[in-house]
């Protein structure tokens, strides 16, 4: 059982470490920097702007597609432009599929509705976006019948605690979430062996 998680702009943390050590089973981290960051700058204006002069959008989605076809991954959790370029990824992706994507608010899937994964996917929104109406994207989204939408009450960032919007009970809340699904498949997974056997 493998767990991709795909980080948002802020990349492999040590707070992402600290999610990552909740899930059980073998877990892998993809982020859109080469190493580790040291996070000392919390002002998510700077940390945007390195994010797209490191990669970009298109960038990301590329290195992701690239990790889902190298791990095959049984779940992915992707978090703000990592479950965007998550959802882009397995729009395209041929063989073998992840059983689910998990997505926290990825706001840029606005750009991206004409698409759609081939996998079950879960999608935790804030409960508003600054930049734009969320109540029409998740209109549209669940007209699909393999996507389920979750409007929060929480704000853009809730999962993330170098975030001005994190929530830490929000945090433990979606954190167990993740732990169940991550369970419940590796049940699954187990007993489809079985029945091979």
């Amino acid at each position: 059982m493998v767990t991709l998680i795909i980080s948002d702009i802020y990349g492999h943390t040590a707070n992402l470490d600290a999610f990552a050590n909740e899930l059980s089973g073998e877990v892998v981290i993809c982020s859109p920097y080469v190493s580790k960051q040291p996070v000392r700058q919390k002002d998510e204006s700077i940390i945007y702007e390195q994010f797209v002069n490191t990669i970009g959008h298109d960038g990301y989605m590329a290195k992701v597609e690239r990790s889902i076809a190298n791990l095959r991954p049984d779940l992915i959790i992707g978090f703000s432009a990592g479950a965007v370029a998550a959802w882009r990824a397995l729009a395209q992706l041929k063989g073998k599929l992840p059983h689910k994507l998990i997505g926290f608010y990825p706001g840029q899937i606005r750009n991206y509705l004409h698409i759609h994964p081939k996998c079950p996917v879960d999608l935790y929104f804030p409960h508003q976006e600054s930049h734009f109406e969320l109540t029409p994207v998740i209109q549209t989204l669940k007209k699909i019948s393999w996507v389920s939408c979750t409007r929060t009450r929480y704000s853009h960032g809730f999962m993330n605690a170098l975030s001005n919007h994190f929530n830490k009970y929000a945090y433990l809340h979606y954190t167990h979430l993740c732990e169940q699904q991550v369970i419940t498949l590796q049940q699954s997974l187990e007993q489809e062996q079985i029945e091979v056997d």
